[in-house]
């Protein structure tokens, strides 16, 4: 944890002690589900009451402020469900919190949500795109981890000593930079995939499978950027190689490096 996680601590506790907290979980794969499960660890951690969104409920722009899960979603290009649940549903609250994310474009979207969004980063490139669309760091923007550093990780352990060597856990989607077939592999986050995770009993049991699966072996290689997170808490040895994007080495410099010495980025070519 670092210095701006404790400013991101205080302005969820703020808004809680004004506002009623309406958390929608983003969709995604099973990493996107250590994101909701580790947001509800950290609910809990930090005695913060919320209620999970509903389409059916009415909110109040006076009285509800919206907790939208993040990640990396907000990709211009790749996703749009997020962007398009924020705008359809921003003007319903107070205020729109969107945790930490990685963002690309969407440039006119976050310039009309200036005074509605509070957008918080877990990586230096998109903390400073945000800066350049108008908004104040430590106002409306802040730079903090990404979510899944907040998890109750004993919790989630089995506990079990190592007794394989190598497992294989690179991207077989839109993601994936080289599109490499590779023997063995388990892209483990692609055991759920979808809008499940306001779920919270689905987010906590898919992401101790994935922690399960990964306490077996003693290095893991990957290019998806929750499994080297789970790695690294895990104290193993990771191989992190880039995604199709920026998103790994940039979360990687700021979460990883430095703390988990065990993981090291792998740069393309």
């Amino acid at each position: 944890m670092t210095s701006n996680d404790l400013g991101f601590e205080s302005l969820l506790k703020f808004y809680h002690s004004k506002y009623n907290l309406v958390y929608k979980a983003n969709p995604g794969n099973a990493g996107d589900g250590v994101i909701a499960s580790a947001t509800y660890d950290f609910f809990k951690q930090n005695g913060l009451n919320y209620e999970q969104y509903r389409k059916t409920n009415d909110y109040d722009s006076g009285k509800d402020v919206l907790i939208f899960g993040g990640g990396g979603n907000l990709i211009e290009g790749l996703y749009s469900e997020g962007k398009e649940f924020i705008s359809d549903n921003k003007n319903n609250f107070a205020k729109v919190i969107i945790m930490p994310s990685t963002i690309r474009g969407y440039e006119d979207f976050f310039r009309e949500g200036l005074d509605k969004f509070i957008v918080c980063c877990r990586e230096s490139i998109s903390f400073e795109y945000i800066k350049s669309l108008g908004y104040d760091s430590g106002e409306n923007c802040l730079l903090t981890d990404d979510m899944a550093f907040y998890l109750d990780l004993p919790s989630y352990l089995s506990c079990v000593e190592p007794f394989k060597g190598v497992a294989n856990c690179y991207r077989t989607d839109s993601e994936s930079l080289t599109n490499e077939y590779r023997e063995n592999n388990h892209d483990i986050s692609l055991t759920w995939n979808g809008d499940y995770w306001d779920n919270e009993f689905l987010a906590a049991n898919s992401t101790r499978c994935m922690i399960n699966f990964l306490e077996e072996y003693d290095i893991i290689n990957t290019d998806r950027l929750h499994v080297a997170i789970l790695g690294s808490l895990l104290g193993k040895e990771v191989n992190f190689h880039p995604n199709s994007y920026y998103k790994n080495e940039a979360v990687y410099k700021y979460s990883l490096l430095n703390r988990y010495h065990k993981t090291v980025f792998i740069s393309a070519g």
